[in-house]
């Protein structure tokens, strides 16, 4: 079926029979009291859109999606406040591709814990560095060990994963979220690039990527290659994480404009398709909640795990203590 008809009749139909929870949205909408009755009749219609646009959206996405198991054994005690913290990481995989070697594991390039308050408002979302040298917990039949984080994923997925960072920071991870490689670049492209500073040329033979200084739109290939720089600056993983959180903020932006046309919501839609894998739990139920109560939240506030040389090799990273854990003592 057309992905679009799909997206019309859906929402033809929840005009009479929405799910419970966004039915709440629009009744709270249609129900306050108008001034003139053409003011209830344009809330009840910004009410039908709003419905079906968030339920619509996740369904499209999850068709392509597969889901991934929660870790098992001790976990941390999730809190009913309302706030939810959602795990998204980037892998290196490029399953799919000509560059794809299936005897070659994939790593974390990217760990983001996205932590949403109750009230939506000031999302945070924490960047955790892939050097850091941190104590990883038995994953299935992989022994505990002292490793980067990244090898988590390697060893044992993205439930290893949500693992290791629940053991480290005692906050409750409530859903977890994949993308690899192929599918940012395609994200990317379905935006119709991002625009981005230079502050530095770029000339990196690795990635094949030159960019001269000043404002400029990268597409998919080029947003990859800008993301995974290792020659810019210090060459550190910190240097690299701060291009990466200026890059995913200017993606946020353009997303929050741009997806209103349908004809770019179709192809965002189906770049995010072959990109997602989630937990069970991240169903079209709790997605449509989010996309409700995040329709007014500002764009996240990006901050990285406090940190310092790790002793044993500079090229790695340490946690900061005690600034790592008060950090996370906020996201619980």
């Amino acid at each position: 079926m057309d992905d679009m008809k799909l997206l019309r009749d859906l929402g033809a139909a929840l005009e009479h029979e929405p799910p419970a929870t966004l039915a709440r949205q629009r009744n709270r909408l249609t129900q306050a009291r108008p001034r003139r009755r053409r003011v209830g009749l344009l809330l009840t219609g910004l009410a039908a859109v709003a419905t079906a646009a968030a339920v619509a959206v996740p369904t499209l996405v999850l068709r392509g999606t597969q889901t991934v198991a929660p870790p098992a054994g001790a976990r941390p005690a999730k809190v009913a406040t309302g706030a939810l913290n959602v795990l998204v990481v980037g892998t290196d995989s490029r399953a799919g591709s000509e560059r794809f070697r299936a005897s070659r594991g994939a790593r974390t390039d990217t760990i983001l814990l996205v932590h949403l308050p109750a009230d939506r408002k000031e999302i945070t979302a924490v960047s955790i560095p892939r050097d850091s040298m941190v104590q990883i917990p038995r994953c299935g039949s992989v022994p505990a060990r002292m490793d980067m984080i990244n090898s988590a994923f390697d060893k044992g997925g993205l439930t290893c994963t949500v693992k290791t960072i629940e053991t480290l920071t005692d906050v409750r991870i409530d859903h977890m979220m994949e993308v690899d490689f192929n599918a940012f670049k395609e994200v990317v492209d379905a935006l119709g690039g991002v625009q981005i500073k230079v502050k530095q040329p770029v000339n990196d033979a690795k990635s094949q990527l030159r960019l001269p200084v000043g404002m400029r739109t990268l597409n998919g290939e080029q947003a990859l290659g800008y993301m995974r720089l290792r020659s810019l600056g210090d060459g550190s993983d910190i240097q690299r994480i701060k291009r990466q959180q200026a890059l995913l903020r200017a993606m946020l932006a353009k997303a929050k404009k741009t997806l209103t046309d349908p004809g770019r919501l179709r192809s965002f839609l189906a770049a995010a398709t072959k990109s997602i894998k989630t937990d069970k739990g991240f169903d079209l139920e709790t997605m449509a909640d989010l996309a409700v109560s995040m329709s007014d939240s500002r764009l996240p506030k990006f901050v990285t795990v406090p940190w310092k040389p790790y002793p044993p090799d500079p090229n790695r990273i340490a946690w900061k203590q005690p600034e790592a854990d008060q950090l996370f003592a906020r996201l619980r």
